[in-house]
Order: C-alpha cells, then sequence, then structure tokens
C-alpha cells in the first residue's frame, strides 16, 4: 500500500490535478490494484467533468433539491463521520464515486460551501492516513489552500511525493532549490515531474537534467495530449486510456501512455529501496 502525493510548491498552475488524473487512471486500469484518487480542492471541477457529464436540469426542478447523486456524498458526508469518531479506514468507500468497480474510486472535493471547506481542511491529513490503510495506492492532488501545516502533513505520511512543475526554467530551478532545502522533500521519495511536457524544445528531458539539475534519470514527465485534454472536458477519460491499452508505438499518443508508465516505474522503484 502506498500514498503518492502530486503538489505543486512552486504556486503555478501547471496541470496539476489533471496529471493525478491520468495516473491514476492508467494506475487502475493497467494493474489489478484498489485506486483511491482524492481531491483536495474547493469548487475544482477538473476531476468531476473528466468521468462524469452533468445532468440538464430537470423541468421539474423547483421541487427538488438541485442536487445530484455526486453532490450528496463525498467528502462531506466523510467529515461527518470523522466528527462523530465512528470512522474507520473501510468506511471510506462508502463516499467515494466508483470509476472501476473493485479497482478505481474518487473522493471529490467540496463545491460551493467556503465555509465548510475552511471547517474541514484541516482533516485532509487524517482521511488521506485512513484511505492508506485500506486502498492499494492512495493518489492525492493536494492542494496548498488546505493550509501549510495540513500540507506539510500530507507530505510528511506520503510514501511519494510527485512534485509538479512546467518546463519553464526558472520554475524548475525554484522546484530543485525548494527540495534541497525542505526537510519533508526527501529526495529518496520526491520525483521531479514536468507536466503539459513537450519534447521538442531546448528545454527537454535531457537537457533540463543536464544543464540544470547537473543529474541523470532524475525527471520524469506527463506529456501535454490532445486527447487527454479533450476527453477531461468531456467526461470521457476513462474511455480514452482503454482505448489507449490497443495503441502501438508507431501511434502518435503512444509516449503519452509510455511517459506515465515510467513515472509508475520510478514510483516503485523508490519505494522499493526504501
Amino acid at each position: 500500500m502506498a500514498i503518492v502525493t502530486f503538489w505543486n510548491g512552486t504556486n503555478e498552475q501547471c496541470g496539476t490535478t489533471s496529471s493525478a488524473i491520468a495516473f491514476a487512471t492508467q494506475v487502475a486500469i493497467e494493474h489489478n490494484i484498489k485506486v483511491l484518487l482524492i481531491s483536495t480542492s474547493f469548487n475544482e471541477r477538473i476531476i468531476k467533468d473528466s468521468f462524469w457529464k452533468e445532468k440538464k436540469k430537470s423541468a421539474f426542478g423547483m421541487f427538488t433539491n438541485g442536487k445530484s447523486a455526486l453532490d450528496n456524498n463525498g467528502i462531506e458526508g466523510l467529515d461527518r463521520i470523522i466528527r462523530s469518531n465512528k470512522v474507520s479506514p473501510e468506511i471510506i468507500k462508502d463516499y467515494t464515486q466508483v470509476v472501476l468497480t473493485g479497482r478505481y474510486e474518487i473522493l471529490l472535493g467540496i463545491e460551493d460551501s467556503q465555509g465548510q471547506y475552511d471547517l474541514m481542511k484541516e482533516r485532509y491529513s487524517q482521511i488521506v492516513s485512513l484511505a492508506g490503510k485500506y486502498y492499494d495506492f492512495v493518489i492525492v492532488d493536494l492542494d496548498n489552500h488546505v493550509g501549510q501545516q495540513t500540507v506539510k502533513e500530507i507530505l510528511n505520511s506520503s510514501d511519494i511525493i510527485v512534485t509538479t512543475v512546467s518546463q519553464r526554467a526558472k520554475k524548475i530551478e525554484e522546484l530543485h532549490d525548494l527540495i534541497n532545502k525542505t526537510e519533508v522533500l526527501k529526495k529518496d521519495k520526491t520525483i521531479i515531474t514536468l507536466t503539459k511536457y513537450m519534447e521538442d524544445t531546448k528545454y527537454n528531458i535531457k537537457n533540463i537534467s543536464r544543464n540544470l539539475l547537473k543529474s541523470r534519470d532524475l525527471v520524469n514527465t506527463i506529456p501535454y495530449n490532445n486527447l487527454f485534454f479533450e476527453s477531461s472536458q468531456e467526461a470521457s477519460v476513462i474511455d480514452l486510456f482503454l482505448n489507449l491499452t490497443k495503441i502501438r508505438e508507431k501511434d502518435t499518443n503512444y509516449f503519452f501512455l509510455q511517459e506515465i508508465k515510467r513515472l509508475y516505474e520510478t514510483i516503485q522503484l523508490k519505494l522499493s529501496m526504501r
């Protein structure tokens, strides 16, 4: 069992959530393990829009509360259980949304109520730790808005930290300095990952490793992919990844898939060395 946290320490918008979605989905499809993806964001629709279409309002909507099944469960219900001190690792599954039965579930974040998010965000670290006792792979999309203390607690409890960063040289150097100066970002469990990565540029993985980081095999990537971008807006991410299992090396999407697989291999290597 492992807790893998995707986190951007440089406060840039670089596709951390999308990267966590791509990784979690591929792992769940390829490996026969129980995977949970946890959102820690407020009003973040990327995950929901990647898997579920929003239902059109009924003409009789005035007689309902306007909420779908997706809105009635999730982190808010789990928060109530935690406050009642009745929580156990296996109970988390009662508040998740199932993508692939027995293999892939998602714990969606809070929507609409900023007040509730502020009240419960400090409990995310407890939720992550509990989930790690039930699921084989817990993948956390860590939002800095949960607060500095909660960020630190989740990073400390993580087996692997995937530090996401864009291909901008200054941001990569900034992240590298942060890793070297921050105790919680121990090198044996931290993986630098370039998100929305493009190979055909001066700042490709080879040059970054050699010229900016001065080391080999240090960097992983989640490449930019048009089909993934589109599917994440059309609730068809799971269909995309199921179709990608059939592609061959000459396919233009092959590099995208292989880099996600390489990240999984890097994580497994670091886990085996701990």
